[in-house]
């Protein structure tokens, strides 16, 4: 075991970047008050089981790989790389999708003479590979050069949130909110938009798993990681339903657009209280959240290749370490290329566009996949003891069940919706079909993987973990 490197700070902030995402803000206050309720549904049914699941199962599991490992050691090796080869491959495209955001704020930041050039392919691809290899270069530095950028990007959410509240509140009370909080209606239709944003909401709380893969690397151990645990589940419900009332106090649900809902809010918020000449520095708060959170998810995912690389199912090059830095190069150089690819695939001709929204569209339904695992290996493991140093959820063996049967039920309901397609689509059949089809492609070349990796310990004779 390397170095520990993160201290009580560092992981809190990097939870923040992971499990507090700006970004959804903006998706729930499209459809009016009645995503406030959502949200607190969202973190009691979803994220605090998966926060308790998180903590107990890291007590009891001692290796690398997180989920991955935790699926390997209950149902086995095909299974438990199965469920990594998910929550991998799921986040790649992501990564290019961040970036396109993150550069979309930058051009706000430099004014309009920038977006034009930004609408330029090859300038855009440069631009985007740039900032991608200089976050995959500050993690071949090693997590104790890689964690800065989390910690900027955690620190900046907290403060895009604190700004939104008191701003929205503010509003609010000295020129009346924009929003008819009083007379709004809080209940969700049962149609494809509310099923949609139930998905969303679940993508938005979720990431207190990824904490797990850091086990080994905080100082203070599981006593650390517990209470950074708890803060999240704290910060999830401040955060989420505040900073959405303060977006709607502001802005209207009609006027609180998806992509750019959140900078325009805080603009027009603080312009309304004469503190305009604030907005290039919330806008440059909100680039460096969106850049602290893509580094601490790339981080992450960089542990997933290189757990399979320990048991055999990929080369043994991922399953190594730098000796000086602790950074799992091989694995982090293959990411960094990988993406690198996603970039150019999201700049191509139309051709090439399409492949890139079919790779898109795996990530969409394949994220929420593993925590089936994940919540199925919780519930599978109380029929165990725990250990000396375990930690036991609320409630004992009992308690455990039924938090882990709600978190279950909450991620089934949320794989169901992400099949409901858009109503803005024209061929919801089709569109529906793409999704299973795509998710279906993915899932398969996961087995192939696993099939080669089996195929190829079994000629040289060694054996797989």
């Amino acid at each position: 075991m390397g170095t520990r490197t993160l201290k009580f700070s560092d992981l809190f902030f990097y939870a923040a970047s992971m499990a507090l995402s700006i970004r959804w803000i903006s998706v729930a206050a499209a459809s009016g008050p009645a995503s406030l309720p959502f949200w607190a549904v969202s973190v009691v049914c979803f994220s605090l089981p998966l926060i308790v699941a998180t903590g107990e199962l890291t007590t009891r599991f001692t290796g690398e790989g997180g989920v991955y490992a935790w699926t390997r050691e209950v149902f086995g090796p095909f299974w438990g790389f199965l469920c990594g080869w998910l929550y991998w491959t799921c986040n790649l495209p992501f990564f290019s999708a961040m970036l396109v955001f993150m550069l979309q704020l930058a051009a706000s930041i430099i004014g309009p003479a920038a977006k034009p050039m930004l609408d330029q392919p090859t300038l855009f691809i440069i631009v985007a590979l740039a900032l991608s290899t200089a976050v995959g270069g500050l993690h071949l530095l090693g997590l104790g050069s890689g964690k800065w950028l989390s910690n900027i990007g955690g620190f900046s959410n907290l403060l895009l949130l604190a700004v939104l509240i008191v701003a929205g509140a503010v509003v609010a009370a000295t020129r009346g909110s924009a929003t008819d909080f009083v007379h709004a209606s809080y209940l969700l239709k049962p149609d494809a938009s509310s099923a949609i944003l139930w998905a969303t909401m679940v993508f938005g709380v979720g990431g207190s798993e990824a904490l797990a893969f850091l086990r080994n690397d905080v100082v203070g151990g599981m006593k650390t990681i517990l209470a950074v645990l708890a803060l999240v589940a704290v910060f999830q419900i401040i955060g989420y339903v505040m900073g959405t009332a303060g977006m709607l106090a502001i802005l209207s649900p009609g006027a609180a657009t998806r992509l750019a809902g959140l900078p325009d809010a805080i603009i027009l918020g603080l312009g309304q209280l004469g503190l305009g000449w604030l907005a290039p520095i919330v806008l440059i708060a909100a680039f460096l959240g969106t850049l602290g959170s893509y580094s601490a998810w790339f981080g992450v995912a960089a542990r997933l290749p290189f757990a399979a690389g320990l048991d055999a199912y990929l080369p043994r090059a991922f399953g190594r370490r730098d000796p000086r830095t602790g950074a799992p190069t091989t694995s982090i150089l293959t990411q960094m290329a990988i993406v690198a690819l996603f970039i150019y695939l999201s700049r191509a001709g139309d051709t090439l566009k399409g492949a890139y929204d079919f790779l898109v569209a795996m990530s969409v339904l394949s994220y929420t996949l593993p925590f089936l695992f994940l919540f199925a290996v919780f519930l599978a493991v109380q029929a165990r003891p725990v250990g000396a140093e375990g930690w036991r959820s609320p409630g004992g063996r009992r308690g455990a069940l039924a938090i882990g049967g709600v978190g279950m039920v909450a991620t089934a309901t949320a794989v169901a919706c992400t099949l409901t397609p858009s109503p803005d689509a024209a061929n919801q059949l089709g569109e529906a079909f793409k999704l299973v089809f795509a998710s279906s492609v993915l899932l398969l070349s996961g087995c192939a993987v696993y099939g080669l990796s089996r195929r190829s310990a079994g000629a040289a004779g060694g054996q797989l973990r």
